[in-house]
């Protein structure tokens, strides 16, 4: 006779947040997302959240599972995870910047950063991989840098 999961059991989803090693938040979340797919508890869903340094976040149904999921893990820090409510762990998924759309040639200012203030022309767009190349304009030099797209606004339209 097979014993019923947590999501069978009609558990609710309860969010917990671990504290692991600072910069092993990815690895840690890998390990335990295995874990507990093969030995099969209740874990619903991992989340790293690069807003919130040395913590994995876990969806658990069981909380009993949550024990057995994080004992003996190397990185995990402490054994007493902190129970989150539902709207907090939503915050840390969605994303915090909604991204301008730029064009080529588009006049933007630098919000973040060291060049924070400054103002440049978009090169070029890699929104593969979330980054914009400015040549920037204030600067005595010929200078091209690449930036994260968030950390650019659009200041005026190219004319045109």
């Amino acid at each position: 006779m097979e014993e019923a999961t947590g999501a069978q059991q009609g558990y609710k989803s309860r969010f917990y947040a671990v504290a692991v090693t600072g910069g092993m938040e990815e690895k840690v979340a890998v390990l335990l997302a295995e874990r507990a797919k093969n030995a099969g508890y209740d874990v619903r869903s991992v989340l790293v959240s690069p807003s919130v340094k040395g913590y994995v976040i876990l969806e658990i149904g069981d909380p009993d599972d949550l024990y057995h999921v994080i004992r003996g893990v190397r990185h995990v820090k402490r054994r007493r995870p902190v129970l989150m409510k539902e709207e907090e762990v939503v915050k840390l998924a969605k994303p915090l910047v909604e991204v301008a759309k730029l064009e080529r040639g588009q006049i933007v200012e630098v919000i973040y950063g060291p060049f924070k203030g400054m103002k440049g022309r978009v090169v070029e767009i890699y929104e593969g991989r979330g980054e914009v190349d400015l040549a920037l304009l204030e600067s005595e030099l010929r200078m091209v840098i690449t930036l994260p797209l968030d950390q650019v606004k659009p200041i005026e339209e190219e004319q045109g």
